[in-house]
Protein backbone atom coordinates (compact mmCIF):
# COMPACT_ATOMS: atom_id res chain seq x y z
CA UNK A 1 0.00 0.00 0.00
CA UNK A 2 1.17 3.52 -1.16
CA UNK A 3 -0.17 6.65 0.75
CA UNK A 4 0.75 10.12 0.21
CA UNK A 5 0.01 13.75 1.21
CA UNK A 6 1.98 17.03 1.80
CA UNK A 7 4.47 15.81 -0.05
CA UNK A 8 4.80 12.92 2.00
CA UNK A 9 5.14 9.24 1.26
CA UNK A 10 4.53 5.95 2.99
CA UNK A 11 5.09 2.30 1.72
CA UNK A 12 3.33 -0.02 4.03
CA UNK A 13 3.92 -3.34 3.45
CA UNK A 14 4.47 -3.66 -0.70
CA UNK A 15 4.78 -1.05 -3.26
CA UNK A 16 6.35 1.12 -5.77
CA UNK A 17 6.82 5.04 -5.97
CA UNK A 18 8.16 7.39 -8.71
CA UNK A 19 11.00 9.28 -7.85
CA UNK A 20 10.43 13.13 -7.06
CA UNK A 21 11.04 15.38 -4.10
CA UNK A 22 9.23 14.92 -0.90
CA UNK A 23 9.23 15.83 2.33
CA UNK A 24 10.08 12.81 3.81
CA UNK A 25 9.71 9.03 2.59
CA UNK A 26 9.06 5.87 4.63
CA UNK A 27 9.50 2.08 3.76
CA UNK A 28 8.54 -0.91 6.11
CA UNK A 29 8.47 -3.97 4.44
CA UNK A 30 9.08 -4.04 0.75
CA UNK A 31 9.35 -1.18 -1.49
CA UNK A 32 10.40 0.28 -4.75
CA UNK A 33 11.46 4.20 -5.42
CA UNK A 34 11.60 4.38 -9.09
CA UNK A 35 13.81 7.27 -10.04
CA UNK A 36 15.86 9.85 -8.60
CA UNK A 37 14.54 10.96 -4.90
CA UNK A 38 15.17 14.06 -3.09
CA UNK A 39 13.25 14.34 0.57
CA UNK A 40 14.25 15.70 4.01
CA UNK A 41 13.94 12.17 5.78
CA UNK A 42 14.02 8.62 4.22
CA UNK A 43 13.34 6.01 6.82
CA UNK A 44 13.74 2.34 5.59
CA UNK A 45 13.07 -0.94 7.18
CA UNK A 46 12.29 -4.41 5.20
CA UNK A 47 13.56 -4.50 1.64
CA UNK A 48 14.02 -1.49 -0.08
CA UNK A 49 15.48 -0.71 -3.57
CA UNK A 50 16.04 2.61 -5.32
CA UNK A 51 16.29 2.57 -8.71
CA UNK A 52 17.89 5.64 -9.34
CA UNK A 53 19.78 8.71 -6.68
CA UNK A 54 18.85 9.60 -3.48
CA UNK A 55 19.84 13.38 -1.71
CA UNK A 56 18.66 13.58 1.86
CA UNK A 57 19.07 15.25 4.99
CA UNK A 58 18.97 12.48 6.90
CA UNK A 59 18.60 8.68 5.78
CA UNK A 60 18.18 5.84 7.93
CA UNK A 61 17.71 2.61 6.17
CA UNK A 62 17.56 -1.00 8.25
CA UNK A 63 17.41 -4.43 7.01
CA UNK A 64 18.03 -4.80 3.16
CA UNK A 65 18.53 -2.05 0.92
CA UNK A 66 19.89 -1.14 -2.36
CA UNK A 67 20.97 2.24 -4.15
CA UNK A 68 22.11 1.99 -8.15
CA UNK A 69 23.26 5.58 -7.92
CA UNK A 70 24.03 8.24 -5.23
CA UNK A 71 23.56 8.94 -2.22
CA UNK A 72 23.82 12.46 -0.54
CA UNK A 73 22.88 13.35 2.98
CA UNK A 74 23.72 15.11 5.73
CA UNK A 75 23.49 12.01 8.44
CA UNK A 76 23.42 8.43 6.54
CA UNK A 77 22.73 5.74 8.89
CA UNK A 78 22.94 2.24 7.63
CA UNK A 79 22.09 -1.59 9.43
CA UNK A 80 21.63 -4.66 7.67
CA UNK A 81 23.00 -5.21 4.09
CA UNK A 82 22.91 -2.16 2.21
CA UNK A 83 24.65 -1.88 -1.83
CA UNK A 84 25.18 1.50 -3.52
CA UNK A 85 26.54 1.20 -7.21
CA UNK A 86 27.51 4.91 -7.27
CA UNK A 87 29.28 7.43 -4.55
CA UNK A 88 28.25 8.43 -0.79
CA UNK A 89 28.79 11.51 0.88
CA UNK A 90 27.77 12.75 4.01
CA UNK A 91 28.57 14.74 6.64
CA UNK A 92 28.12 11.69 9.28
CA UNK A 93 28.05 8.55 7.54
CA UNK A 94 27.48 5.52 10.80
CA UNK A 95 27.21 1.80 9.50
CA UNK A 96 26.38 -1.49 11.51
CA UNK A 97 26.04 -4.76 9.38
CA UNK A 98 27.41 -5.46 5.73
CA UNK A 99 28.21 -2.51 3.56
CA UNK A 100 28.70 -2.32 -0.18
CA UNK A 101 29.59 1.05 -2.37
CA UNK A 102 30.82 1.11 -5.76
CA UNK A 103 32.46 4.22 -5.87
CA UNK A 104 34.04 6.75 -3.41
CA UNK A 105 32.99 7.38 0.35
CA UNK A 106 33.25 11.30 1.45
CA UNK A 107 31.79 12.39 5.01
CA UNK A 108 33.18 14.53 7.69
CA UNK A 109 32.82 11.35 10.57
CA UNK A 110 32.94 7.77 9.46
CA UNK A 111 31.92 4.90 11.83
CA UNK A 112 32.06 1.77 10.98
CA UNK A 113 31.13 -1.55 12.45
CA UNK A 114 30.38 -4.88 11.15
CA UNK A 115 31.79 -5.14 7.23
CA UNK A 116 32.13 -2.57 4.93
CA UNK A 117 33.73 -2.77 1.57
CA UNK A 118 34.42 0.41 -0.55
CA UNK A 119 34.88 0.46 -4.15
CA UNK A 120 37.58 3.46 -4.22
CA UNK A 121 38.60 6.06 -1.89
CA UNK A 122 37.50 6.85 1.63
CA UNK A 123 37.98 10.49 2.39
CA UNK A 124 36.53 11.81 6.36
CA UNK A 125 37.95 14.36 8.72
CA UNK A 126 38.02 11.33 10.96
CA UNK A 127 37.77 7.40 10.77
CA UNK A 128 36.72 4.90 13.00
CA UNK A 129 36.02 1.37 12.39
CA UNK A 130 35.60 -1.77 14.97
CA UNK A 131 35.03 -4.66 12.44
CA UNK A 132 36.36 -5.42 9.18
CA UNK A 133 36.99 -2.87 6.09
CA UNK A 134 38.15 -3.52 2.29
CA UNK A 135 38.98 -0.15 0.66
CA UNK A 136 40.32 -0.54 -2.51
CA UNK A 137 41.94 2.74 -2.96
CA UNK A 138 43.30 5.69 -0.45
CA UNK A 139 41.88 5.85 2.92
CA UNK A 140 42.50 9.56 3.80
CA UNK A 141 41.11 10.91 7.56
CA UNK A 142 42.82 13.37 9.79
CA UNK A 143 42.36 10.90 12.96
CA UNK A 144 42.23 6.94 11.83
CA UNK A 145 41.19 4.89 14.27
CA UNK A 146 40.73 0.85 13.71
CA UNK A 147 40.08 -1.62 15.84
CA UNK A 148 40.79 -5.06 14.70
CA UNK A 149 38.19 -7.59 14.98
CA UNK A 150 38.36 -8.68 11.38
CA UNK A 151 40.26 -8.50 8.69
CA UNK A 152 40.90 -4.98 7.08
CA UNK A 153 42.44 -4.06 4.24
CA UNK A 154 43.65 -0.21 2.12
CA UNK A 155 45.52 -0.12 -0.77
CA UNK A 156 47.39 3.28 0.96
CA UNK A 157 46.50 4.93 4.84
CA UNK A 158 47.04 8.24 4.98
CA UNK A 159 46.63 10.87 7.87
CA UNK A 160 47.66 13.27 10.84
CA UNK A 161 47.17 10.94 13.74
CA UNK A 162 46.69 6.64 12.94
CA UNK A 163 46.10 4.24 15.54
CA UNK A 164 45.75 0.78 14.38
CA UNK A 165 44.29 -1.74 17.78
CA UNK A 166 43.42 -5.20 17.99
CA UNK A 167 40.25 -5.18 20.11
CA UNK A 168 41.15 -5.45 24.26
CA UNK A 169 44.25 -3.69 23.17
CA UNK A 170 45.61 -1.26 26.12
CA UNK A 171 48.94 -0.30 24.76
CA UNK A 172 50.01 3.41 24.92
CA UNK A 173 49.75 5.20 21.53
CA UNK A 174 52.88 7.76 22.11
CA UNK A 175 55.44 8.76 24.75
CA UNK A 176 55.24 11.33 27.63
CA UNK A 177 55.71 13.83 25.19
CA UNK A 178 52.98 13.12 23.72
CA UNK A 179 50.78 12.89 27.11
CA UNK A 180 52.55 16.57 28.34
CA UNK A 181 50.93 18.30 25.19
CA UNK A 182 47.65 16.92 25.61
CA UNK A 183 47.92 17.37 29.34
CA UNK A 184 48.76 21.24 29.20
CA UNK A 185 45.32 21.73 27.21
CA UNK A 186 43.29 20.61 29.80
CA UNK A 187 45.67 21.82 32.49
CA UNK A 188 43.90 25.03 32.84
CA UNK A 189 40.16 23.80 32.63
CA UNK A 190 41.66 21.77 35.13
CA UNK A 191 42.89 24.40 37.59
CA UNK A 192 39.33 26.43 37.09
CA UNK A 193 37.79 23.37 38.65
CA UNK A 194 40.33 22.81 41.45
CA UNK A 195 40.05 26.70 42.60
CA UNK A 196 36.17 26.25 43.04
CA UNK A 197 36.82 22.80 45.03
CA UNK A 198 38.84 24.89 47.26
CA UNK A 199 36.99 27.78 47.91
CA UNK A 200 33.68 26.06 48.41
CA UNK A 201 35.13 22.98 50.54
CA UNK A 202 38.41 23.84 51.48
CA UNK A 203 40.20 21.57 49.22
CA UNK A 204 43.74 21.61 48.30
CA UNK A 205 44.24 20.13 45.00
CA UNK A 206 47.68 20.76 43.49
CA UNK A 207 48.79 18.02 40.43
CA UNK A 208 52.16 17.96 38.39
CA UNK A 209 51.22 17.69 34.94
CA UNK A 210 54.47 16.61 33.88
CA UNK A 211 54.72 14.18 36.31
CA UNK A 212 51.30 12.45 35.59
CA UNK A 213 52.09 12.28 31.71
CA UNK A 214 55.23 10.30 32.58
CA UNK A 215 53.70 7.87 34.67
CA UNK A 216 50.40 7.80 32.30
CA UNK A 217 53.61 7.14 29.76
CA UNK A 218 55.09 3.80 31.58
CA UNK A 219 51.76 2.77 32.67
CA UNK A 220 50.34 2.49 29.00
CA UNK A 221 53.79 0.85 27.92
CA UNK A 222 53.37 -1.78 31.18
CA UNK A 223 49.81 -1.97 30.05
CA UNK A 224 51.49 -2.57 26.01
CA UNK A 225 53.16 -5.68 27.42
CA UNK A 226 50.57 -7.17 29.01
CA UNK A 227 47.89 -7.13 26.19
CA UNK A 228 51.03 -8.84 24.18
CA UNK A 229 51.02 -12.08 26.60
CA UNK A 230 47.44 -11.57 26.96
CA UNK A 231 46.55 -11.51 23.35
CA UNK A 232 43.96 -14.18 23.67
CA UNK A 233 41.83 -11.65 25.01
CA UNK A 234 41.65 -9.86 21.87
CA UNK A 235 40.86 -10.05 18.40
CA UNK A 236 42.32 -12.00 16.07
CA UNK A 237 42.24 -9.58 12.72
CA UNK A 238 44.72 -7.68 10.97
CA UNK A 239 45.51 -4.71 8.74
CA UNK A 240 47.08 -5.10 5.53
CA UNK A 241 48.04 -1.78 3.48
CA UNK A 242 50.91 -0.95 1.00
CA UNK A 243 51.63 2.29 2.58
CA UNK A 244 50.86 3.98 5.91
CA UNK A 245 51.57 7.70 5.57
CA UNK A 246 51.02 10.22 8.78
CA UNK A 247 52.20 12.37 11.45
CA UNK A 248 51.55 10.59 14.45
CA UNK A 249 51.71 6.47 13.70
CA UNK A 250 50.74 4.09 15.98
CA UNK A 251 50.36 -0.12 14.60
CA UNK A 252 49.33 -3.47 15.97
CA UNK A 253 48.95 -6.53 14.15
CA UNK A 254 49.45 -4.74 11.05
CA UNK A 255 51.10 -5.84 7.56
CA UNK A 256 52.60 -3.33 5.33
CA UNK A 257 55.50 -2.22 2.27
CA UNK A 258 55.92 1.09 3.84
CA UNK A 259 55.60 2.81 6.60
CA UNK A 260 56.03 7.01 7.01
CA UNK A 261 55.61 9.33 9.23
CA UNK A 262 56.97 11.69 12.36
CA UNK A 263 56.56 9.92 15.65
CA UNK A 264 56.45 5.67 14.41
CA UNK A 265 55.32 3.17 17.17
CA UNK A 266 55.34 -0.26 15.52
CA UNK A 267 53.54 -2.83 18.28
CA UNK A 268 53.20 -6.12 18.83
CA UNK A 269 52.52 -8.62 15.74
CA UNK A 270 53.37 -6.18 12.80
CA UNK A 271 55.24 -7.43 10.25
CA UNK A 272 56.63 -3.89 7.87
CA UNK A 273 59.31 -3.89 4.91
CA UNK A 274 60.36 0.07 5.60
CA UNK A 275 60.07 2.10 8.24
CA UNK A 276 61.05 5.74 7.55
CA UNK A 277 60.73 8.68 10.26
CA UNK A 278 61.34 12.03 10.99
CA UNK A 279 61.49 12.25 14.91
CA UNK A 280 61.10 8.77 16.69
CA UNK A 281 61.03 5.27 16.11
CA UNK A 282 59.74 2.78 18.34
CA UNK A 283 59.63 -1.34 17.24
CA UNK A 284 58.14 -4.21 19.66
CA UNK A 285 60.30 -6.97 20.75
CA UNK A 286 57.36 -9.14 19.02
CA UNK A 287 57.30 -7.13 15.46
CA UNK A 288 59.50 -7.64 12.03
CA UNK A 289 60.98 -4.53 10.56
CA UNK A 290 63.82 -5.03 7.92
CA UNK A 291 64.60 -1.30 7.25
CA UNK A 292 64.57 1.70 9.46
CA UNK A 293 65.85 4.90 8.41
CA UNK A 294 65.86 8.28 9.30
CA UNK A 295 64.77 10.90 6.84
Amino acid sequence: MVSGGGQRVTIAGSGRVSGGTYQSVSVAGSGVIEGDVQAKTINTAGSCRFEGSVKAEEMKTAGSCRVEGDIKAGELQMTGSTRIGGRVAADVFKSAGSQRIGKKLTAGYIKLSGSCQVGSDVEADKFVSAGSFQVEGLLSADEVEIRLEGDCRAKEIGGERIEVRRKGSFGASFSAEDLKEKLKAKQAQAEEGFEKLRQRFGIDINIDFGRLAEELGKLGQSFGNLGLHLGGFGGQGRLEVETIEGDQIYLEATQAETVRGKRVIIGPDCQIEAVEYEELCEVDESATVAHQQKV
